[in-house]
C-alpha cells in the first residue's frame, strides 16, 4: 500500500531512516530492494512481528514526488 514520508526527515519517526536513505536518488517509477541493517531499522527493540536486531527488506517502488508544506519533498513509495 503507498505510503507517503518527507525526505530527509526520519528524525520525526513516520519513517525508517533506512528507508530514507535508501529512497535518496530515486525518480519516479522506480523500483529498488532497500535492505535496511537493525540499527537503520528497529534495532535492539524490534516492534510487533519483527523481532530483535532484524535486518528488513523493503522493495519500493516510487509513485510520486511532491513538494511539503515543510519545504522538503514529500516521495510517495509502495512497497
Amino acid at each position: 500500500r503507498p505510503y507517503g514520508f518527507d525526505v530527509g526527515n526520519s528524525e520525526r519517526g513516520n519513517v525508517l531512516k533506512g528507508l530514507d536513505l535508501g529512497v535518496e536518488g530515486m525518480k519516479v517509477g522506480g523500483q529498488r530492494l532497500v535492505i535496511v541493517p537493525p540499527e537503520l531499522a528497529y534495532g535492539k527493540k524490534g516492534v510487533q512481528e519483527i523481532p530483535p536486531n532484524a535486518t528488513i527488506e523493503l522493495d519500493v517502488e516510487l509513485l510520486s514526488i511532491k513538494q511539503s508544506p515543510f519545504g522538503s519533498p514529500v516521495k510517495i513509495v509502495e512497497g
